[in-house]
């Protein structure tokens, strides 16, 4: 049995999430429901090499193996 997820979110947001679905021929509940699973996919070897690309170019030093570890744990909660 499908399960229910309810989320608030201001109106101005709500109006651009409804627009951007009707734009894509969607209900906002399918479009909603892509977002999330897009979310949940792990990126591609491309995408992870972007990532890493743009953490190199903003992070110019040295850092410990901890704290590396911290950083990642960090995008996972």
């Amino acid at each position: 049995m499908p399960e229910k997820i309810t989320v608030y979110v201001d109106s101005a947001r709500h109006r651009r999430f409804k627009a951007t679905a009707t734009a894509r021929g969607l209900t906002l509940t399918e479009f909603m429901v892509r977002a999330a699973e897009d979310a949940l996919r792990p990126p591609n070897r491309e995408q992870a090499a972007r990532q890493m690309d743009r953490v190199r170019t903003a992070f110019k030093g040295h850092a410990s193996q901890d704290a590396l570890r911290d950083w990642r744990e960090e995008g996972r909660r």
